[in-house]
């Protein structure tokens, strides 16, 4: 039952104490969203400091080395590949992979890879030729091609046939090329020398 019969002394007592609770909750309120405001000014502070921090000077080499850079996406792809990817593998049942090479051109991608043949495949006679046909050695190095090449989409996905080329090298010299799809050896290899 409301108390009707309050006293003037009494009721602006009563009514002071809601609007203090009220105040009190309002001035919380607003700290803490001063508090927030003061927390998003800092963060973005700091991210323009850091900004303008300055390069680390080598004195061992000329200042340009130092130049800020921000990579694009496609560089760093290429760095990220030829860092995991380079290493020694199983290309096929007769293909080793030594090492290679991922290089963005203006025409698209290139890779170069080192190979070597497995022991229970020991067709390589040296100077780009070998023990077999000209046609098994296309089919072994065209399913080294498209095991690179999903590897490569794994980087790249959007890179057609015709953008990405992979060059073969046993013992440094030229002995497969895959171009637009398409695997060639022995007098089909575009000259590229």
């Amino acid at each position: 039952m409301p108390d009707l019969e309050l006293t003037g002394k009494q009721a602006a007592g009563k009514y002071a104490n809601n609007s203090t609770r009220e105040g009190l909750r309002m001035s919380k309120k607003w700290l803490w969203l001063t508090i927030g405001a003061a927390v998003v000014v800092a963060f973005v502070a700091g991210m323009v400091v850091a900004q303008e921090e300055e390069v680390l000077v080598l004195d061992f080499l000329p200042e340009y080395y130092s130049e800020s850079h921000t990579p694009t996406l496609v560089e760093w792809r290429e760095v990220q590949f030829n860092a995991l990817e380079g290493y020694e593998r199983y290309l096929t049942d007769r293909l080793v992979q030594t090492s290679s090479v991922l290089y963005v051109e203006y025409w698209g991608i290139n890779l170069e890879v080192n190979t070597s043949t497995k022991p229970d495949w020991d067709m390589y006679l040296g100077d780009g030729d070998f023990a077999c046909s000209d046609e098994e050695v296309k089919t072994t190095y065209a399913e080294a091609a498209e095991k690179l090449a999903g590897i490569v989409r794994d980087y790249f996905p959007e890179i057609a046939d015709g953008d990405l080329g992979i060059e073969f090298f046993m013992e440094d010299v030229p002995v497969a090329e895959w171009e637009q799809g398409e695997t060639l050896v022995g007098d089909e290899m575009l000259e590229l020398w």
